[in-house]
């Protein structure tokens, strides 16, 4: 699991923590369908989604 929650972490572009209990979240525009779900399992009903911008840097 731990595994996973490292890869959620290298597909967040940027994550807010809003006032009432939200977490902004911006993906990668290459992000695959399961990262929304582990996103969603780890904060929760209050995860909101912002529009992805751009794709995910190459590793140098």
């Amino acid at each position: 699991m731990e595994k996973r929650q490292n890869e959620l972490e290298s597909w967040v572009a940027s994550m807010v923590r809003g006032d009432l209990g939200y977490t902004y979240i911006r993906l990668y525009a290459d992000a695959p369908s399961w990262v929304r779900d582990l996103a969603v399992n780890r904060f929760g009903k209050g995860t909101v989604f912002l529009p992805a911008e751009q794709t995910r840097p190459r590793a140098a």
